[in-house]
C-alpha cells in the first residue's frame, strides 16, 4: 500500500485553518446584515465603555420623552376640565346678569337661575373629577380618589333642603367653605338671643378659650354622638375671649299676642294680616278663625311684628290649614339639657384630596410642580357664587326672591373666579386673587416646558445615535470586500485541502 504525502500534523493544521475562515466568514455575514461591527461589547474592547455609557443616556432620553408625554396628556385633560368650567361659569355670569336686570322676585326667573346654578354646580364638579387611566387631576397627590363632593344630592329639591338659606346657610367665605376637623368632648348648650338673632352656644370642656380659633364664622358643622342638639348648624358666632362659639336657630316662643304678619312671596304683592295669634309649637292659630290665612300661597316668607316682642323675625310658612285658621312655619329648635353631654362635632368641606405638590421632572436638571388641585380658590369662589345662587326654595325665608342681593355678590366672585382682580369691593371680605385665566396660563406654561424638552430630547438622541453608530456601524465597503476576500480565501483553502488529500508517493514514483 503507498502511503498519502499528508500527515497528521498537516491535516489538523490545515483544518484549523478552515475553521477560523469559515468563523471569520460568518462574522463578516452578520456585520454586513447587520451593519454592526460586531453582536457582543468585547468585541470592540476598547470602545465599549463609550458606547455603553451613550446608549445609557439614549435610553435616559427615552424615558424623559415617554414621561414627559404622559404629562402633557395629563395637563391637556386638564387644560380641557379647565376650558369646561370656564364655560360654565361665563354661561351662569351672563344669566344671572340677565336675571339681575329683570325682576328679580319673578317665580319664573328665580326658578330658571337657580336651576342652572344648581346643575352648572353638578359640571363643576364632573370636570374636577376628571380622570386620566384612573389618576384623578385635581386630588394633589391622591390620585386615585375623586377630588370634588359638593353634597349637591339627587336634585335641587335636595340641595334646598339641606341648605335653605336661612338658618342653614351655605358657607359664604372661603375659611368657612374649606375649614375641616373634628373633635369628640363634653358640650355644654346654652341658648340665647331673640328674634332673627336667637342661638344656640356651645362650649366645649376641653378646650381653652384660645382654642375656638379653629372655628370659622359661617362654617356649617355636624353634632353628632346622641346629644340633645345633633344635627347641622351654621356657626353665627366664635368667641376666643370667654370661649364659646354659636350657631342659628329659630325657636317660637308658645304665648299669645296682639301680631303684626307680613307675608311676602317673589313678586307678589306683600299680603298684611292683624290679629292675636296663639302660638304653639310651629302652629299659629289667628282669632279670626277660619278664612284668616286662606289666600296665603305655601311656600311663602312671614316677618313677624310681635306684641310681646317675643316673635318679632322672619320664618317660612309651609303649610297652611284647611279652612285657613292656622299656619305652620319652620323652626330650628335647640335643647337645654340638664348637664353637659358627651359628643362630637365635625366640620367638613368639599375636598377630598390632599395639599402636597406633586414634581414632575422634565429632564435631569429640571422639574416642574403641579400643584392646582379642586380646593384652588378659583374654584371656591365659583362654588360658593353658585351655590349661594341655589340655596333656598322659591317663597321660603331663605329663598333667593327673598335675598336679591345674593345676585350681585354671586356675580362679583364669578367675575373674580373666571379672571383676578375684580373690580369693585369683595362682598364677604378680601378674596385671594387665582382664577380659572391664571390656572390655564400655568397650565400652558408648563406644558410649554415639556412640549420644548421633548423637542430638546429628540435632538440629543439624534446627535447621540449618530457618536454611537461611529463606533458601532461598519462601513458597508469595506465589509463587503472584506467578506468577498475571507469567501475566495475560504475557497481556496478547500480546493488546497481537497489536493492535498488526493496526493501520495504512488503520484511519484
Amino acid at each position: 500500500m503507498v502511503n498519502r504525502l499528508a500527515n497528521f500534523a498537516h491535516h489538523q493544521l490545515l483544518n484549523s485553518h478552515l475553521f477560523k475562515l469559515q468563523s471569520n466568514l460568518f462574522d463578516a455575514q452578520i456585520a454586513v446584515a447587520t451593519e454592526k461591527k460586531t453582536q457582543q461589547y468585547s468585541g470592540i474592547p476598547d470602545q465599549s465603555e463609550r458606547l455603553v455609557r451613550l446608549e445609557h443616556l439614549v435610553n435616559q432620553s427615552e424615558q424623559y420623552i415617554t414621561n414627559n408625554e404622559v404629562a402633557d396628556l395629563r395637563m391637556e385633560t386638564q387644560d380641557i376640565a379647565l376650558v369646561g368650567i370656564e364655560d360654565t361659569l361665563a354661561n351662569m355670569y351672563d344669566m344671572i346678569s340677565d336675571y339681575s336686570a329683570g325682576e328679580r322676585r319673578d317665580p319664573e326667573q328665580v326658578e330658571q337661575v337657580q336651576k342652572f346654578a344648581y346643575q352648572a354646580l353638578r359640571d363643576i364638579q364632573g370636570f374636577l373629577n376628571e380622570s386620566v387611566a384612573g389618576r384623578y387631576l385635581f386630588s394633589g397627590s391622591r390620585t386615585s380618589v375623586a377630588p370634588a363632593d359638593l353634597n349637591l344630592g339627587e336634585n335641587l329639591s335636595d340641595f334646598q333642603s339641606n341648605w335653605d338659606g336661612q338658618v342653614h346657610k351655605f358657607p359664604e367665605t372661603r375659611d368657612a367653605n374649606i375649614s375641616e376637623f373634628g373633635v369628640s368632648d363634653t358640650f355644654t348648650f346654652t341658648t340665647g338671643g331673640t328674634g332673627d338673632n336667637q342661638y344656640m352656644q356651645v362650649s366645649l370642656a376641653g378646650y381653652a378659650a384660645a382654642d375656638y380659633d379653629t372655628f370659622e364664622v359661617g362654617s356649617s358643622i355636624n353634632i353628632s354622638g346622641g346629644t340633645s342638639n345633633d344635627g347641622d348648624w351654621t356657626i353665627s358666632a366664635v368667641d376666643t375671649t370667654t370661649g364659646y362659639i354659636r350657631v342659628n336657630r329659630k325657636d317660637l316662643t308658645d304665648e299669645t299676642s296682639a301680631d303684626t304678619f307680613t307675608f311676602t312671596r317673589g313678586s307678589d304683592e306683600p299680603i298684611t294680616i292683624s290679629d292675636t295669634m296663639t302660638y304653639t309649637g310651629t302652629t299659629v292659630t289667628a282669632a279670626g278663625g277660619a278664612g284668616t290665612f286662606s289666600n296665603i300661597e305655601v311656600p311663602a316668607t312671614i316677618s313677624i311684628n310681635s306684641g310681646s316682642g317675643n316673635n318679632t323675625m322672619t320664618v317660612t310658612v309651609t303649610g297652611v290649614s284647611s279652612d285657613g285658621s292656622s299656619i305652620t312655619v319652620s323652626e330650628k329648635t335647640a335643647t337645654v339639657p340638664g348637664g353637659a353631654e358627651a359628643g362630637t362635632i365635625s366640620v367638613s368641606n368639599y375636598y377630598n384630596g390632599d395639599l402636597m405638590t406633586t414634581k414632575h421632572r422634565v429632564d435631569e436638571n429640571r422639574t416642574i410642580d403641579f400643584d392646582t388641585n379642586a380646593l384652588n380658590p378659583a374654584f371656591d369662589k365659583a362654588i360658593r357664587a353658585l351655590s349661594i345662587i341655589a340655596q333656598g326654595q322659591f317663597g321660603t325665608a331663605g329663598g333667593l326672591d327673598q335675598n336679591t342681593g345674593r345676585a350681585d355678590d354671586a356675580l362679583w366672585l364669578l367675575d373674580s373666579a373666571l379672571d383676578s382682580p375684580t373690580d369693585g369691593t369683595p362682598p364677604y371680605g378680601a378674596e385671594e386673587n387665582d382664577s380659572i385665566e391664571q390656572i390655564r396660563f400655568n397650565t400652558a406654561f408648563n406644558r410649554q416646558q415639556m412640549t420644548n424638552s421633548i423637542d430638546r430630547e429628540k435632538r440629543t438622541i439624534n446627535f447621540l445615535e449618530t457618536s454611537i453608530g461611529e463606533v458601532e456601524n461598519i462601513n458597508m465597503l469595506e465589509a463587503t470586500t472584506e467578506l468577498l476576500d475571507i469567501d475566495r480565501a475560504l475557497q481556496a483553502s478547500y480546493q488546497v485541502l481537497s489536493r492535498t488529500q488526493k496526493l501520495g508517493l504512488a503520484n511519484f514514483l
